[in-house]
């Protein structure tokens, strides 16, 4: 017996295996957006956080300014 190569379905099998890589692809990216998302949000909260700590500590140095000119 002769064995027959057919192109449609070496092509078929080869853009099947492309078409899962890039569904694997895309859905890795995915989930990495989505953990950076995460750390971008911690991040912000946490620069909120040292904010709202400094605009504290201007405002008490504010007051001794005033306090110590007064």
């Amino acid at each position: 017996m002769k064995a027959q190569v057919n192109l449609s379905q070496v092509l078929q099998g080869g853009l099947a295996a492309l078409v899962g890589w890039l569904f694997k692809t895309v859905n890795d990216l995915q989930q990495e957006v989505t953990a950076l998302q995460v750390e971008v949000i911690n991040s912000n909260n946490k620069l909120s956080d040292v904010l709202n700590i400094i605009q504290n500590i201007d405002s008490e140095i504010t007051e001794i300014i005033w306090k110590i000119g007064g």
